[in-house]
């Protein structure tokens, strides 16, 4: 495993940096609490309008780099919720580079409850360039993406659609299961992948309105997310071929409408990142 400790200083500056410029901008997560890959089933209110930027910061399998997302989301009705996606990259010391952008969409299928595990469809369109980075899942076989990245030097285009699945166990619990499908637009094959978490709510003060900075709601999500291969050798968990993840999020939303989350994604696999530290920091508009 690399040592990683060593860059975290270098690291940290350029994160800080990202955070105070976003939160000195101007408000929490809906659809993945605290985890940054998982979704679950809940969309964001109509009308409502969030700013976030995320960060993710590793070193492993023979990379480093910082990779930000700075997304754009609408509550186009309660169940249909949209965004897009900005992503910027500085990969092991070169220059901050555009690494593409991403057009989601979320169909929450029924009425919260009216069915069992509350089925979402997810359809986002990616344009990729070649130096993109910033892990929003991980789908197929790790070596077929490695022999992608040495052959194919240009844009790609890419559909990824998911069957998201989601139930409120408690007040304070929810968990989710995702299949992920993705296909390459140019080379038509298919990639599969998946995600799974939790959500629990740590603290809760029902009181905490107004704009205040005070905490209004603390969020511990733990997930587990990786490749299941493709479409032309089959699906497969086999940890010579794939990237598995093991990841532990911690997020909290103030009262003012800033949302601020940490977390750590660990590789399971020799093919995995060893370790992704990521960040996010969002507005939301109501």
């Amino acid at each position: 495993m690399h040592d990683f400790f060593p860059h975290a200083g270098r690291w940290a500056k350029r994160g800080a940096a990202l955070i105070i410029a976003v939160v000195s901008t101007g408000p929490a997560f809906a659809g993945s609490g605290a985890n940054f890959v998982t979704y679950n089933h809940h969309t964001a209110d109509k009308g409502e309008i969030e700013v976030k930027l995320l960060t993710d910061v590793s070193e492993g399998a023979g990379s480093e780099y910082v990779a930000q997302l700075v997304e754009l989301e609408y509550g186009v009705t309660d169940r249909w919720t949209a965004a897009l996606y900005f992503e910027g990259v500085d990969a092991e010391g070169d220059d901050y580079e555009f690494g593409g952008w991403r057009f989601e969409n979320r169909f929450r299928l029924f009425e919260m409850g009216a069915v069992p595990l509350n089925p979402v469809l997810y359809v986002e369109y990616e344009q990729l360039e070649p130096s993109h980075r910033y892990v929003r899942g991980v789908t197929g076989r790790a070596g077929h993406e490695e022999g992608e990245e040495e052959e194919e030097e240009g844009t790609e285009h890419e559909l990824e659609t998911k069957l998201i699945l989601g139930e409120d166990l408690t007040e304070r619990l929810d968990v989710a299961f995702n299949w992920i499908n993705e296909v390459n637009l140019d080379s038509g094959e298919w990639e599969f992948g998946y995600a799974m978490g939790v959500n629990y709510v740590l603290f809760e003060n029902e009181g905490g309105s107004g704009r205040s900075w005070a905490l209004k709601e603390a969020k511990l999500g733990l997930e587990v997310f990786g490749g299941l291969g493709d479409a032309q050798e089959g699906l497969t968990l086999d940890p010579d071929e794939t990237k598995q993840y093991a990841g532990i999020n911690l997020k909290g939303e103030l009262a003012n409408g800033v949302a601020l989350g940490i977390g750590g994604a660990f590789g399971l696999t020799t093919a995995s990142e060893d370790v992704i530290l990521r960040t996010q920091v969002g507005y939301e508009f109501d």
